[in-house]
């Protein structure tokens, strides 16, 4: 990622708002992550439009409190806490599960939750904490919740990206080394796992096609780089207060971050163009990725890799068969 996207995203006038969503009256919404943030503007504009927006979150006292704030803001009482960590897998499955077990459709998902740039540290399960968060959880999650997502007539699954997934090179994601805490780079790690969310979102739409069910819409986002408690690592990795001071300076604020994946997730162009399996970045702008990025092979393979770590560190009988797709 370059100074240069940096100044482009920071003075760019957005050219969409959250005017253009309709009434979401009937739809239901799950958006991960949503205790601050992305996640809690996201949340925030889905229960205006009144969808039934199910907020996702680790911790109940924190998340309870964005719930509570939504609710007296938009007037909705449709809005509902799930509690899920996403360092910890069954936490991550008994969440979709409470989900599920109230029958609704799943129109609109939010993969929003993630971590960025943090320092060598293990899930419960053993794996890699920014690949684990970013990358596994999201999968865990999605594939358990596609039951509800199959009820709904044009369900939407939206995937946090980055543009960062512009500084993995032709090689493609370190499989090998996703637990090896010496050849640890907390930025190429984050860039990876940003690919990863790309390869998963392609390859589910491929996927979700091949098997009969192609009313889904499965896109990839890249919000912007964001002034959220996602950054809190920055200053460790810029080194300095002024780097860090710098980076902040040019940064876009969270009402502005949200505005591509709430456009994404709700705005009635996505279906009528019927854009699956794209990228979008500020603001509201279909993109293209890097060559990597679309490499069939590498997307395939990661997909594979996936089912194979889940079952090494997760549980040995995880599969994507689960999705039945």
């Amino acid at each position: 990622m370059t100074v240069g996207s940096l100044f482009t995203q920071t003075f760019l006038q957005p050219s969409w708002s959250v005017s253009r969503i309709p009434s979401l009256a009937g739809k239901v919404a799950i958006v991960t992550g949503a205790s601050a943030g992305l996640g809690k503007i996201t949340a925030l504009e889905l229960a205006r439009k009144d969808a039934h927006v199910f907020l996702v979150g680790r911790s109940e006292a924190k998340t309870q409190a964005v719930l509570d704030d939504i609710k007296r803001e938009t007037g909705s009482s449709k809005v509902e806490l799930l509690l899920a960590d996403f360092l910890d897998l069954p936490t991550v499955e008994a969440a979709a599960d409470k989900f599920l077990a109230r029958g609704l459709p799943l129109d609109i998902l939010v993969n929003n939750a993630g971590i960025m740039h943090a320092p060598f540290e293990l899930s419960k399960q053993g794996i890699e904490s920014q690949f684990a968060v970013n990358h596994f959880a999201t999968t865990v999650f999605t594939v358990r919740l596609l039951p509800a997502i199959k009820r709904a007539a044009v369900p939407r699954i939206v995937n946090l990206s980055s543009l960062t997934h512009e500084d993995v090179k032709k090689g493609g994601i370190d499989y090998a080394n996703l637990n090896n805490k010496e050849k640890y780079n907390r930025n190429m790690r984050y860039s990876e796992t940003k690919l990863a969310n790309i390869y998963f979102t392609t390859q589910l739409q491929k996927r979700l096609e091949a098997a009969g069910f192609k009313t889904a819409l499965v896109n990839a986002v890249h919000p912007g780089v964001v002034k959220t408690e996602l950054i809190r690592h920055h200053k460790e990795i810029t080194g300095s207060a002024i780097g860090s001071a710098i980076y902040n300076s040019l940064v876009i604020n969270a009402q502005k971050g949200a505005l591509t994946q709430l456009y994404v997730a709700a705005d009635p162009e996505i279906e009528a163009k019927q854009y699956r399996g794209k990228y979008f970045v500020p603001y509201a702008a279909l993109a293209e990725p890097t060559a990597v990025a679309k490499n069939e092979e590498f997307a395939a393979k990661t997909w594979e890799w996936t089912q194979e770590i889940l079952q090494k560190h997760y549980r040995p009988d995880w599969s994507w068969a689960e999705a039945r797709l």
